[in-house]
This record gives C-alpha cells, sequence and structure tokens, in this order.
C-alpha cells in the first residue's frame, strides 16, 4: 500500500505513533482501510495490539507527545493477551467527556434570572428568558424555577402539576430511611482513599495518611473539606509537578433495584481553571463501564455540568418520557442510548437537562441530590434556603421535590439486570484528559500568555498548558481557597435496606482486575 494523501483528524493524530509500532508499509495502508473497508481493517488491528494502541491512545490525546508507554501500563487492567479487555482500556474517562463536551447549545447561564428580574419582559438577544412565556417556548433561565415561579400564574399552573405521580415526571414515593451519613470529624471514616489517576492529571491522589498530613482531607468547624494541596517533585525523569488532591470512594454500595437517595449538602465548591471536581456513583465489581457509572457534578475549567450515564449491556431512556418530564431551562442535545462502547460509536445517554457550571454551584450551595431507583434516576439541585423540611428530618418525599430537577432520566426495563450496586465518590482533579485538553478556552483564555503560548494542551506533562499554569507557584493562593466544604453526604434506601460493602473497599482502593479468559 502507499500513504493515503488525505486522512481524517483522528488518523493524522495517530499516524506519528503508529508507523513506529507498526513499521511496515503496510500500517498507512490499514490506516487508509479502516476508513474504506473498517470491518476486515479492525479484524487485522485486533491481531496486533500494539498497533491498536499506537493508533488509539494518540488520537484520544492531543497533538502534543504524551507518555503512552507510562500511561497505558499504570491504566492498565487486563490480563496479558486479553484484547477485548484492552479495547474496554481505552474507553478513557477522558474521551467520554470530549464526546459531550460541545453538548451545551441552549443551556442557560448561571444566576439569569437573579440578574434578570421576574418583571415579565422578553430579553431580546439573551440566551434564555425569565417571563411567563419561557415555560410554554421552553427556553427558561435555569434559577426561573424558584426565582419566578410565585410571580405568575401560569408560572404556578405549571410548576404545581396536579398529577405529578400521573404524569411520571416526579420522584417517587419510597419509604426513605437514613442508612448512611457522613458529617464532621467521622466524615472521611465512611470512605476509602485511592491513589490510582486515571484521567492523566496534573493532580497526586494519595492514601489517607499522605492526605491528612498534606491537608487536602481536612474537617473543621463541623464540616469536611477537600481542598488542594503543596507541589509534589516529579518522581522519574520527564514527569511533571502535581498538586497534592483526594480521591475518595465510600465504603458502602447500594443497590438502584432497592431503591437509593444520596444527598449531599455542601457549603462551596471548586470551579475555575484547569479545575476538574466531580461528585458520581459507579460499579466497581466490573471493567467499566460495566454495572455502570453515573456523573451527578462534572464539569471542567468554566465548562457547564453534564448529568450523563454509562453502562455496558443494552439500556436506553424511555423517549417519551425524557421528552415529557425535561426540567425548564434545559438543554437541546439529549442522547438516549446508555450503552457505552466508543468503537461502536455508543457514547452513553446523556438527557435534556438544566446545565449549570461551577460558578452557578458556588453563587447556591445547598443540596445536590441522586434518586436512583429501577424506573428512573433523577439529579436535584436545591438551594440552601430552599431545602424542604421533610429532608431536614430525614424524612424525604422526592415527589415533591419538581422545581429542583435539574436531570431525568427514565430508563426503560432492558436496563434491568445491567446495573450492579453503586457506590460514590468524591474527587478533586487537576487538568488531565477533560480540563486539559480545553485548557484556554472561554474564562482561562485570559490566564496569561505564558500558559497559552510555547505548550500543548492534552495529558499532564512538562509541556502541558494546564499543568504548568496549577503547578506554578504563583498559583498556590488561587488554587488552596478553591475549597469542597461538605456539610454531609447522606444516604437513604427503600425501608432502610442496608447497603453492601463496596468493591472499592473490600479491596482496599485497588482497581477490579480482568479475570484470566478460559483456555
Amino acid at each position: 500500500g502507499s500513504q493515503p494523501r488525505q486522512l481524517p483528524i483522528l488518523f493524522r493524530r495517530a499516524s506519528r505513533g503508529f508507523a513506529k509500532s507498526c513499521p511496515s508499509p503496510g500500517a498507512f495502508c490499514l490506516l487508509r482501510d479502516l476508513l474504506t473497508a473498517p470491518t476486515s481493517a479492525m479484524s487485522r488491528l485486533l491481531r496486533t495490539p500494539a498497533c491498536l494502541v499506537a493508533l488509539l491512545v494518540p488520537a484520544l490525546a492531543s497533538d502534543a507527545p504524551a507518555p503512552l508507554d507510562e500511561a497505558f501500563s499504570t491504566d492498565d487492567q487486563c490480563a496479558e493477551g486479553d484484547v477485548e479487555c484492552a479495547l474496554g482500556l481505552l474507553q478513557t474517562r477522558g474521551a467520554r467527556k470530549r464526546s459531550f463536551s460541545n453538548g451545551t447549545e441552549g443551556s442557560e447561564r448561571y444566576g439569569a434570572c437573579a440578574q434578570q428580574g421576574c418583571d415579565g419582559k422578553f430579553q431580546g438577544g439573551a440566551s434564555c428568558q425569565c417571563n411567563a412565556a419561557c415555560i410554554e417556548y421552553g427556553n427558561c433561565c435555569y434559577d426561573h424555577t424558584w426565582i419566578c415561579r410565585h410571580h405568575y400564574s401560569l408560572a404556578k399552573q405549571l410548576y404545581e402539576k396536579p398529577n405529578a405521580e400521573e404524569d411520571m415526571c416526579s420522584g417517587s414515593t419510597k419509604d426513605y430511611k437514613l442508612d448512611m451519613e457522613a458529617k464532621g470529624a467521622d466524615f472521611f471514616n465512611h470512605f476509602t482513599f485511592v491513589d490510582i489517576d486515571d484521567v492523566h492529571g496534573a493532580h497526586q491522589f494519595t492514601n489517607r495518611t499522605v492526605a491528612l498530613e498534606q491537608g487536602v482531607a481536612t474537617t473543621e468547624g463541623g464540616t469536611a473539606q477537600m481542598r488542594f494541596g503543596g507541589l509534589r517533585a516529579p518522581s522519574y525523569d520527564g514527569e511533571a509537578w502535581k498538586r497534592y488532591a483526594t480521591n475518595i470512594h465510600t465504603n458502602k454500595a447500594w443497590d438502584p433495584a432497592v431503591g437509593f437517595l444520596a444527598v449531599l449538602q455542601y457549603k462551596s465548591l471548586p470551579y475555575g481553571c484547569g479545575i476538574w471536581p466531580s461528585f458520581w456513583a459507579m460499579n466497581s465489581d466490573r471493567v467499566w463501564p460495566g454495572g455502570g457509572e453515573l456523573d451527578i457534578i462534572e464539569f471542567a475549567n468554566y465548562a457547564a455540568n453534564k448529568v450523563t450515564f454509562h453502562l455496558s449491556g443494552q439500556c436506553e431512556l424511555d423517549v417519551n418520557r425524557a421528552q415529557r418530564c425535561a426540567p425548564l431551562g434545559r438543554s437541546i442535545e439529549q442522547k438516549l442510548d446508555c450503552e457505552t462502547n466508543y468503537f461502536l460509536n455508543k457514547m452513553g445517554c446523556m438527557p435534556k437537562q438544566r446545565q449549570p457550571d461551577g460558578e452557578f454551584f458556588a453563587k447556591y450551595p445547598g443540596v445536590m441530590a441522586a434518586e436512583w431507583t429501577e424506573e428512573h434516576i433523577i439529579i436535584y439541585h436545591i438551594p440552601e434556603d430552599k431545602i424542604p423540611q421533610d429532608l431536614k428530618e430525614d424524612k424525604p418525599e422526592t415527589a415533591g421535590w419538581a422545581p429542583w430537577i435539574v436531570a431525568f432520566l427514565p430508563l426503560q426495563p432492558s436496563c434491568k439486570g445491567h446495573i450492579g450496586p453503586q457506590e460514590l465518590v468524591l474527587n478533586m482533579q487537576l487538568c488531565g484528559d477533560w480540563a486539559g485538553a480545553t485548557f484556554g478556552q472561554d474564562h482561562c483564555g485570559g490566564v496569561g500568555s505564558e500558559y497559552l503560548y510555547g505548550c500543548h494542551r492534552g495529558l499532564s506533562q512538562t509541556i502541558d498548558c494546564c499543568t504548568k499554569y496549577v503547578t506554578d507557584k504563583k498559583q498556590d493562593k488561587v488554587l488552596q481557597e478553591q475549597v469542597f466544604d461538605i456539610e454531609y453526604l447522606k444516604v437513604y434506601t427503600y425501608q432502610g435496606v442496608p447497603g453492601a460493602d463496596s468493591g472499592t473497599f473490600k479491596r482496599g482502593g485497588l482497581p477490579v482486575q480482568a479475570m484470566p479468559q478460559a483456555s
């Protein structure tokens, strides 16, 4: 074969490393065949795992050279020779996040109604509206629900639905009882500290002892804090500096088939350039995405939050309920297929949803909650001064929480059997696959020319722009003031059915290992 004259960017990025791992004239022919005869080409590629890795890992990273050998070896959870598992390995969270990075068109800007007021006027040129008509047209701002709901008679009629159970757009009427409460000085006793980083970031996750020594996990003033710490020097030639940070998983996991409600009340949370915080749920008994992953809070830099769900196995959202139950101020784009396999162009599901950014969450602290049953997943954001009395009394009645729905995921019956028990995760990340790849855009374009030029965007390394910024001592004060200050994390279950030990807890923080293939 001969080198094709034109290749899409995905393969142009890959070709440099690909030719080194597949040093033959046929390498470029294989690239060409992937475009023109993908079935036969993929069959050939699967017989040559080194070529597969050389092709796809750079394609999912940036144009910058990256320590691919190190990244692959540290992420490897597969049995030797297990090519199918290796394919799953390459389905990184960073790639997933990029698939949704452009899905914010039509979403609101933070606190718009608090700024515009509820005077009933149409705001020409605004990305969202705060009048009564916006309910009918579906272009209300995110905070319209609680800022303007009592200003208009139409709003009252539409917000206060008389048949919430009948239209199946509300929370459940389950009898929830408290099963776990992580709070105050006892907070971190409910978690396992995980020091493994799978997003190639500029953070250094640590065990509990080091986290306490470095001050990145503290309990002060009756609450718990997670923050970015000081710098950790490179441990080998060519490694970038990193900042100490935390990655914690609950010691328990809860079964969605039983039904549970996870409630996180926070006083502040981090956001800004290079910052990537998250609160999510995952099953750690199977290699990702087996058993499911739900992203509740997750945003990078100044990007909008994205609620997404990923699963290996057939699972789709109910299209009619997803459309009918989408909250006010919602985004335009939606993805209904939750099965995740990037090689089949299956990226997981993301319903139409409210998409505030980190600045909004910081401006309106309060509760982030996730209700998960066999029928649905519902995400809520409740400002502190709106927290309902039923929750304050540990008797949550989510059927009455409709005004604060952020995302509604109605699950089809086909999802049953694929979803495993879910442990809850909180982590503080810097740069890496998502925040690093999009660093320097929007608000972060003003961080200074020394962090935007003469460097690359992508995996954390010495020449990465984002890493250069967050590991500069001049940013110590800015980053260390970005605190995830948590009042509590509570989990309620149907009739108090207790959660079981999570996979991460049972393995002492180690990732699940792929089982050897039967001969």
